[in-house]
């Protein structure tokens, strides 16, 4: 599953806001090793999200998230962002979260 273009998408949608400095690229290739190093199931299941947030973007707004860019990313985050859907939340919580701890961890020179 080629899930890394919906990870960045989702750091550069969380995370980058132009007022502070953001290392997408090293922040995604952490959160890519936590998930694929995740137990099984849960492993999965980000991964199964990913595809499906992925997808999604093409039926809410006509491409694949992992090809909108400005506010058609926005919208689809916002729009599982407030999901009735637990596991969708979560998803983005997850990114929202490790992300920022990651990127600051990077920022201040730690390897997170």
């Amino acid at each position: 599953m080629g899930i890394q273009a919906v990870v960045r998408g989702l750091v550069e949608g969380l995370l980058v806001d132009g007022h502070h400095p953001v290392a997408v690229d090293q922040t995604t290739a952490v959160l890519m090793s936590r998930i694929t190093h995740m137990p099984g199931l849960m492993a999965f299941g980000m991964k199964l999200l990913l595809v499906v947030f992925d997808w999604y973007g093409l039926l809410r707004g006509g491409k694949r998230f992992r090809y909108c860019e400005g506010d058609k990313r926005l919208a689809r985050i916002q729009e599982w962002a407030n999901a009735p859907i637990g596991p969708c939340r979560d998803m983005v919580e997850f990114h929202r979260k490790m992300g920022a701890f990651v990127a600051l961890s990077i920022e201040a020179g730690e390897q997170p």
